[in-house]
């Protein structure tokens, strides 16, 4: 009976807070939007989320963080609804080089990813930009079921 309490409380403290995914797209307006997505260790306190350039702040969900000058009334971040991420919209965003963009999340830990994002390579943000792995991974698993079925 100890040793599967001692597992679960174990187990709990292993499962750690982490950035699992940063990507970034343009809108039809030709604006960066960049979404990360995270883990969270519980379900408080709620995270905050910071994207930053070069050390310079975007946007973020702390009101005590300063925006950098270079982005203000530009960069707009917010935690989504009902998930786990966080998403920035960038107005102005040039094509002059490419950029290093860090998103920061923050709830008992402080966990980031950065992406370089190149204004040229980046896709239009569409419906299957978002989802388009989860629908590739069913389409892909039915054609595995539907395989196995015949075998």
């Amino acid at each position: 009976m100890y040793i599967l309490a001692t597992a679960v409380c174990l187990l709990g403290f292993a499962s750690a807070q982490k950035v699992t995914k940063l990507t970034s797209c343009l809108t039809k307006e030709k604006n960066l939007r960049m979404d990360c997505k995270y883990e969270l260790t519980a379900a408080t306190p709620v995270p905050i989320c910071t994207y930053t350039q070069e050390n310079n702040v975007v946007g973020s969900t702390d009101p005590a963080k300063s925006q950098d000058p270079t982005f203000k009334n530009r960069g707009a971040v917010a935690i989504m609804e009902g998930i786990t991420t966080c998403r920035l919209n960038l107005t102005g965003f040039s094509d002059d080089k490419p950029k290093n963009f860090t998103c920061t999340i923050k709830q008992k830990e402080t966990v980031s990813k950065t992406s370089t994002v190149e204004k040229k390579l980046l896709l239009q943000c569409s419906a299957w930009s978002e989802h388009g792995s989860m629908l590739m991974l069913t389409v892909t698993s039915l054609f595995l079921l539907l395989e196995a079925k015949w075998l």
